[in-house]
Parts: structure tokens; C-alpha cells; sequence
């Protein structure tokens, strides 16, 4: 390592990768938190290799991770109220994974590259004068959607060049992150600890923002956007409305089961489209929470994202990488390679927290 050039940014990405902070991972390593801070700073540029070592033990990154030419980068605009509840640690932590993964899904691509007929186009709203509802109906015709359910909407994503990726967030505050970052695709970062249902609709929503939010607007006027472009896409109108009618409890669970989006979600749709008064809707939430609890029946399966699989396979069948030479290409340990990428563990992306 000599030669090479330690960098701060990806010292600050493991540490909140792990969750520790700067005085904590001084007292683990020995250290002193002004050596760390110094360190993060760049005002220590060239560590001995014992301080490497040290580092790379504690937080369970090989040396190689903390000298390479990468940067950081922050949340999108559009995600600054999904973020406002969160902890500061648990918020570093979920930013740190992503920024990581981001990174290998950038090696990656050095050496594969995918076939895209019609990509995830970006469209501005103001310029083109359309409605969130009518780019939703634009979507689903120009990737040729058959009418009724999406069957699988990662697919749909990733077979328009985006990139899924499911990870446990350890919280329910956050349902998912996308953001397109120059010479990468779309990304959507989505928490697998949710149900199936709100997976799909969070997913859509993700969608929305990746197509119509291109320049920073105000947060909830984004937000409530990429809602009714989720809704049209997943629920178009002219479709859902004689499954709604009459928009009964008792009915819902069978409405659920065919378009895959939740009861709660297939009653605020009917709400929205006018087919039940504000009162009725009123009756119907409280009916809702009394019945279900929160829990809702009829369990839709989470959707499994396909595309970093395959780039990994590409590496190991055609490029003939063996899992060392991937981990050394990836910069991480070989056991996190292995349970991450190569199914010796959970398929999910895992943020852990240190010891």
C-alpha cells in the first residue's frame, strides 16, 4: 500500500457501515479519536501499516477497501422527509451499505454491459405539461405492459436497465432510496422487511421519482407526484375501477390477491378516483384498523431483483474470476462475498452492526 493513497471517505463509509463512532473506534483500535478524526479529515494522509491493520481488523474491511479512489455520495433531495425520523447512526449506516454496493455494482459494469431496448426514460413534468397519471399510462405502453396486474415490477425495472437491490434496513421508517449517479443506471435500493404489497407500490414510487425528478422541487409536492404516478402505474384507472365497485372490507382481500398491492392502498384508490364519499373512506380506514390490526391478509410474495446476480455469474462463468479474485476486485472479505454474492447466506443484503 505504499504506493497507494488512503481515503478518508471510504474510512467513514466502514465505520458507519459498522455503526461506530469515531471515539468507539479509536478505543477498539487503540488509538486516539484525534489520530481517527485527523484521519477521516485528510489531514493524516499516509497511515502506517500497522494503523491500517489495526482499522481493517476492527471494522472488517480488507486493507485494500480503504485505498480506493471512490467518493461518497448523499441522499437524493427527494428523500429528505423519509430520512427526518431516523437516527443519525441507523441513517449513516443504510448510506454507507448503499454507497458500498453502489460502488461494487460500478466494478461491475466495467466488464458487463446489458442489452437495454428502451430504457427508464426522464421526464419533466412542467416541460411537457403531463400529469404523473399520464406518464404512468405513457410507461406502461412504452414497455408494452399487457393490460390489468403487473406481473412483476422488478423485472419491468430491470429489464428497462435499472438496477434493484433488496436490503434489510433494520427499520420501517425508511421503505427505499433511488438516484442516478453519472455513469451508473437508475438504482433503487429497497427494504426487504417490508410486505410484499407495499414492496411493489414503494417500488413504483421509487419509479416515479427516477422518471419525473430530475431537478430538485418541493418535497411533498414530489412526493404526492411519484404517489399518484405508483397508483396510475400499478392501478390504472380505467382498469381497477370495476374491482372497486362496490368498495366493500369483505371483498378487498380478493381485489388483493390479483393486483398485488395492499387492501389499504386498493381503498385509498377508490377514494381518489371517486367512488366512495370522504365519509365512506373515513369508514372504511376504521373498519380497516380494527380488522386487520395492521396485518393484512393474503401474503404477496416480495419481488427478487436478477441483475447483480447476473453480473456476478457473468464474472465467474465467462470472465472466469474465481471468489478470490472477485473479493480482491470488490475490496471486501471473501465471507461477505460469499453470503452477499454467492448465496452462503441470506440473498438480501445484510447492514450489520459491529460488536
Amino acid at each position: 500500500m505504499a504506493d497507494e493513497v488512503f481515503n478518508p471517505d471510504m474510512l467513514k463509509l466502514a465505520r458507519d457501515a459498522r455503526e461506530l463512532t469515531q471515539s468507539e473506534l479509536a478505543i477498539k483500535t487503540g488509538m486516539t479519536q484525534a489520530f481517527i478524526s485527523k484521519l477521516e479529515h485528510g489531514l493524516i494522509v499516509q497511515p502506517g501499516e500497522e494503523a491500517v491493520r489495526q482499522i481493517s481488523n476492527v471494522l472488517a474491511f480488507p486493507p485494500s477497501f480503504f485505498f480506493q479512489r471512490e467518493r461518497a455520495i448523499g441522499f437524493p433531495h427527494f428523500h429528505f422527509r423519509k430520512r427526518a425520523k431516523l437516527g443519525a447512526k441507523p441513517l449513516a449506516r443504510i448510506g454507507a451499505v448503499i454507497n458500498i454496493r453502489r460502488q461494487h455494482i460500478s466494478k461491475l459494469l466495467q466488464s458487463y454491459e446489458a442489452n437495454v431496448q428502451r430504457p427508464i426514460p426522464q421526464i419533466d413534468l412542467d416541460e411537457s405539461g403531463l400529469t404523473p397519471e399520464v406518464v404512468a399510462q405513457r410507461m406502461r405502453s412504452y414497455w408494452t405492459l399487457p393490460t390489468g396486474p403487473i406481473r412483476n415490477l422488478v423485472e419491468v425495472i430491470e429489464s428497462a436497465g435499472g438496477i434493484v437491490v433488496n436490503a434489510r434496513f433494520g427499520t420501517n421508517l425508511l421503505d427505499g432510496l433511488s438516484f442516478r449517479t453519472e455513469g451508473l443506471p437508475p438504482l433503487f435500493f429497497m427494504n426487504s422487511e417490508m410486505p410484499g404489497d407495499r414492496y411493489r407500490f414503494s417500488l413504483a414510487h421509487e419509479l416515479g421519482h427516477m422518471i419525473m425528478h430530475t431537478l430538485p422541487d418541493d418535497d411533498e409536492k414530489m412526493e404526492l407526484e411519484a404517489h399518484r404516478f405508483a397508483a396510475e402505474f400499478l392501478m390504472p384507472a380505467g382498469e381497477i375501477k370495476p374491482y372497486l365497485v362496490p368498495t366493500k372490507l369483505s371483498s378487498m382481500g380478493r381485489v388483493k390477491a390479483y393486483w398485488k398491492v395492499s387492501i389499504k392502498a386498493l381503498i385509498k384508490r377508490a377514494f381518489d378516483l371517486n367512488l366512495i364519499t370522504a365519509s365512506q373512506y373515513k369508514s372504511l380506514s376504521i373498519q380497516y384498523n380494527k380488522v386487520f390490526k395492521g396485518v393484512e391478509p393474503i401474503q404477496v410474495d416480495l419481488e427478487k431483483p436478477a441483475a447483480v446476480d447476473r453480473m456476478v455469474s457473468f464474472f465467474r462463468r465467462e470472465l472466469s474470476y474465481s471468489p478470490e479474485e472477485l473479493a480482491q476486485m470488490l475490496a471486501v472479505r471473501l465471507e461477505d462475498l460469499e453470503r452477499v454474492y454467492l448465496g452462503g447466506g441470506r440473498p438480501s443484503l445484510r447492514v450489520v452492526s459491529s460488536s
